[in-house]
């Protein structure tokens, strides 16, 4: 009964922090600013300044900047990132923030014997934490590429909730937008990040300077009635010549 009840209490911890203390800046490298949920203007970031829900963060070119969750979790934010801190439950996932654009990498702690149950969301997907070590990555085109170094992390695309990718360690996916994931590759492989529409050109008939059909193109159209042999317009089925048949008839009321 003891240890039933000590095992809820750990799995309950990261909630129960969360609610009193806010993320902290432990490292900042280059330029990172900062903009608190009800300001209006960046300032920059300090090791000082707690990070609270709803607060905006973006790293410049060559910056580096490290979180530390209270659970003794920390994420790495890359350079040219842009974050929105979120504090929300989801099911049984408690979402940690919403990447913008940018790279994260995530090292979640465990307690209880699996991962604290977090979430990090991007304009196009939702991830699952269900490892301990991964990284998201999404470009301006939000495309979410989602790789795990660790553990199992659990992916989907944003509106399409009935479909998720597992991805075990060394492996990725990605998320275009309105689309599912990828099937997983591993890490050194390529993913398709460019959709590819394969293009039928289609003949179209040429015009006189009146906008009509030119004759020659009349004499090899796609009606049946001017094919030469055709099988289902029978022997007597002729070639014309005849542009009036190209011009449609347009009917005016009186």
């Amino acid at each position: 009964m003891k240890k039933a009840l000590l095992l809820t209490l750990l799995l309950l911890l990261p909630s129960a922090v969360w609610a009193q203390v806010a993320l902290r800046a432990s490292s900042i490298a280059g330029n990172v600013e900062w903009r608190a949920v009800n300001g209006k203007a960046f300032r920059p970031l300090t090791t000082s300044q707690p990070v609270q829900v709803g607060d905006e963060i973006r790293t410049g070119p060559d910056a580096q900047l490290i979180l530390e969750v209270p659970d003794g979790s920390y994420m790495v934010v890359s350079e040219n990132s842009k974050l929105v801190v979120e504090d929300f439950w989801g099911g049984d996932l408690r979402s940690l923030m919403n990447l913008m654009v940018g790279k994260v990498r995530f090292y979640i702690q465990r307690l209880g014997g699996r991962p604290n149950p977090y979430r990090v969301t991007t304009p196009t997907a939702l991830i699952a934490v269900r490892g301990t070590t991964f990284e998201v990555s999404i470009d301006e085109s939000q495309f979410a590429e989602v790789r795990c170094l660790e553990g199992r992390v659990a992916v989907e695309a944003v509106g399409l909730p009935n479909r998720e990718v597992i991805l075990e360690p060394g492996r990725k996916t990605l998320v275009r937008p309105g689309e599912y994931p990828l099937t997983p590759v591993a890490l050194e492989a390529d993913l398709m990040k460019n959709r590819v529409i394969h293009v039928v050109k289609k003949n179209v008939p040429d015009t006189n300077a009146n906008g009509t059909p030119s004759v020659d193109v009349l004499a090899q159209d796609n009606d049946r009635r001017n094919r030469q042999s055709d099988p289902l317009g029978g022997g007597s089925s002729t070639t014309t010549t005849n542009t009036d048949r190209a011009k449609p008839t347009l009917n005016f009321p009186q």
